[in-house]
This record gives structure tokens, sequence and C-alpha cells, in this order.
């Protein structure tokens, strides 16, 4: 078992104080969580989508956008630390001077669920200071967890990597997502296998990865059609992906309506601190999974439980004929994702996760 799922506490785990203030509903943790744009996956899914229920655990969150916030602005958010049980830093890192005076006045919470210490994935060129993987993005992540109190870490190679700065501060809190309102009936008589992909357009080139594997599958099974929605569609591929353009309102519908998710990977340090969040959709809606056998992928893939892992051009294309060829195969695959989506990733899971941990972390 991954050690992403053994987070989790007991009340009587805490001192009596902690769980006191767990049960009365008296006491409430007071938070200020400085986040990212709103318009970005990872405050949606680590910050917004916790917002309307965090009183249920004992905590009032105040989320303050800091992107475009003048270094004045900021300042005085430091300063007003101190009103707080607990700044929580999303992603983000900030300056080491307004690092310092959080920490000394309230406890410092950093979640982040990139590797922002590695070079992206397909980065051309010089990197600047902003970058991630720059020296000074490294030296402000470093410096970031050397003063917090508590660390969330979306996957291992984040946890094992923040571990090794500041031990015995870190926690695995997986990238989770709630549970669709409407779950569909699976339908294994269909002509048409749909093979899917969904992201970001930075993420795109990962489909190069497995463009060789997927054109082999398309000239060879005329019932197959590969559909990719994103923000544009890609671009260079001998794949023929039939695109949807993203939105919030159309992508449950375009969740629901393939029968296969696919997520490939580079092996290298910013893939492998990828949170697997991708196949998390995919397995929301009970559908199997075919993902490379790198990073988180393998925390969230049973290999013929829920899906397949594969690392060569061989075995991708193995792994699809047997998810194209086998109905039976994708429907049990589609339901033990849906029951393992459920046990470690869906939203109320994770966020009492988190709860504990903050109560804990004001023993």
């Amino acid at each position: 078992m991954p050690a992403v799922f053994i987070v989790f506490f007991s009340i009587a785990s805490l001192s009596h104080r902690a769980a006191v203030m767990l049960c009365s509903g008296f006491f409430m943790i007071r938070i200020l969580c400085l986040h990212l744009a709103e318009n970005q996956a990872s405050y949606r899914y680590r910050v917004a989508q916790f917002l309307p229920y965090w009183k249920q655990h004992g905590v009032e969150m105040y989320p303050v956008c800091v992107v475009g916030k003048s270094y004045r602005e900021k300042l005085k958010l430091a300063f007003e630390s101190a009103n707080y049980d607990y700044v929580w830093l999303q992603r983000k890192p900030l300056s080491p001077l307004l690092i310092n005076i959080i920490a000394r006045r309230s406890r410092l919470v950093y979640d982040f669920d990139d590797a922002l210490y590695a070079t992206q994935f397909g980065h051309r060129g010089r990197l600047k200071s902003k970058h991630p993987g720059s020296r000074s993005m490294v030296r402000r992540i470093s410096y970031l967890l050397r003063r917090c109190s508590l660390i969330f870490a979306g996957s291992d190679a984040l946890y094992r990597y923040a571990e090794r700065v500041h031990p015995g501060h870190v926690h695995l809190v997986p990238t989770a997502l709630g549970k669709p309102e409407f779950f569909p009936s699976y339908c294994g008589d269909e002509k048409i296998v749909t093979i899917g992909w969904i992201g970001s357009n930075g993420n795109i080139p990962y489909l190069r990865l497995i463009d060789d594997a997927a054109f082999t599958i398309q000239k060879h099974y005329s019932h197959v059609r590969f559909s990719i929605m994103c923000g544009s569609p890609p671009e260079g591929l001998k794949t023929a992906w039939q695109f949807v353009p993203w939105s919030s309102d159309a992508e449950a519908e375009w969740l629901r309506s393939i029968d296969i998710g696919v997520m490939p990977l580079g092996d290298d340090e910013w893939s492998r601190g990828k949170c697997a969040f991708k196949l998390l959709q995919y397995m929301a809606y009970g559908k199997p999974v075919l993902a490379s056998a790198v990073g988180a992928n393998n925390a969230t893939v049973v290999h013929d439980g829920n899906g397949f892992l594969a690392s060569s051009f061989a075995e991708w294309v193995a792994c699809f004929e047997m998810l194209v060829q086998d109905s039976s195969r994708r429907k049990a695959f589609g339901e033990e994702s849906r029951k393992r989506f459920e046990s470690f990733y869906e939203r109320a899971v994770v966020q009492e996760m988190i709860a504990l941990l903050l109560q804990r972390g004001l023993c």
C-alpha cells in the first residue's frame, strides 16, 4: 500500500486538547490561504473545492490570491499572519523575507503538487529566475520548506524531496476530486471504443511519447477512436485525435463518453513529481486506465486491476489491444477504478485527512 494512504488518524490518537477541539465545535482553526490565480487547476482542486466544507471540520479558511499583488500588499498579509493559526501557502513560494515574517508569527503550511525544483518536461532555452528548476527557485523552495510547520506533498516524489529538506514535517496528500453527481451505467456493447486524454496545452507534448503506439492501434482497429479534451488541438502527431475544446460545463459529459483513459509521462524528475490527476478524473467516472509506469501513476494504477502500466512501445500496444478487444475486462477495470477513487481520492476522504493533520499540528 503506497505511503499516501497511511496518513489517517483517529480522534483517539490526538492529544486531549486537540480531540476536544475536534469534537466540541466551539474551537475554529483560522487559516489564511495565500493561493495561485483562481483559473489554475492546482487552485481549483487543492483549495477551492474544499472551501464550502471546512466549517464541518472546525476550520475557517480565508482565501487570498497573491498573484498580481504588490510587494507592499504581500508584506501587509505577512504581518497579519499573527491573526491566524495557520498560513497555508499554495504552491507559489514567496520571498524568504515574507516567509520569515510569516513563520515567526504563525504556523506555515506549504502545499505543492509540482516538482518546482526540477526543469519542466520539454523546456527549451535559458531558465529564468521564476522558472521551475532555476537556481533561484530551488533556493526559495528549500528555504520555504525548512520554515514550515506542515508540508503537504501531492506525490511520493514530492514527499521524498521535501522530507530530505525538512524531515518529519511532510505528509502525502493526494490531489482530490469530488464524486460525480451522476454515475452512468456502463455501455459495453458500443461499437466504437473511445480512448481519451484530458489535460492542459502544456502537457500535450506527452502524447508524442505514445504516438507510434496509438497510431498502430488506429491503423489496425477501425472501431477505435482517439478523443482529446484540451484548450487547443494537438499538432504534429500521426494519430488522428478528435478535438473537443475544454470547458467546465462539457468536461463531465466528455469523461462519461470515453471508454479508456490514458496518461503518458516521460521518465524525468519533473514528470515523476506529477500527481496523476487525470487518472483520478477517469477513475471517478469508472473508466479503465492506461498510464506510463512513472511517478504517482505507479501508486494510482493497480496493474491488471483497474488498468495497466506501460513503459515501452510494445507494452503500450499490447495493453491497448487487451483493453480494446475485451469489453468485460474494461467493465471490471472500470468498476475497480471507481472503488479505488472513492476509497482514497474522493474529496471528502482527502479533506478529512487534511483536517486531522491540521488538528494534530496544533498539539
